[in-house]
């Protein structure tokens, strides 16, 4: 081992594979780019078909008896936008209900102190 140059320098340990682990990274988005740039199973783009803008029913707010009531409305709100945010219209929607919970799930809950 006398004709090669070792090193115990930690830092310099670091640096030296912290770089390389790095230059890899680096390496490995490029060759990413270069094929999301030249992938052939990539859809051609269509013409976009012109669609008329969906006119929307504007429904008047209606002041909740209670913070439970509120608190519900809140939650179908959040569920109706979920719902036409992954596409569908708020039409599509028929109900929505809470379902029932098992005595094991509430005491669950409970115990946990999130009920």
């Amino acid at each position: 081992m006398e004709g090669q140059a070792v090193t115990t320098n930690p830092w310099l340990i670091m640096a030296i594979n912290m770089t390389v682990v790095f230059a890899v990274l680096i390496a490995l988005g490029i060759l990413m780019e270069i094929v999301h740039l030249i992938d052939p199973t990539k859809k051609k783009k269509e013409a976009p078909a012109a669609t008329a803008p969906v006119a929307t029913p504007t429904a008047t707010p209606v002041a909740p008896a209670n913070a439970s009531a509120q608190n519900e409305d809140e939650v179908v709100a959040a569920i109706v936008g979920a719902i036409v945010a992954m596409g569908y219209s708020s039409e599509q929607i028929a109900s929505i209900r809470p379902t029932a919970t098992s005595a094991k799930w509430r005491l669950e809950g409970r115990l946990s102190g999130r009920g």
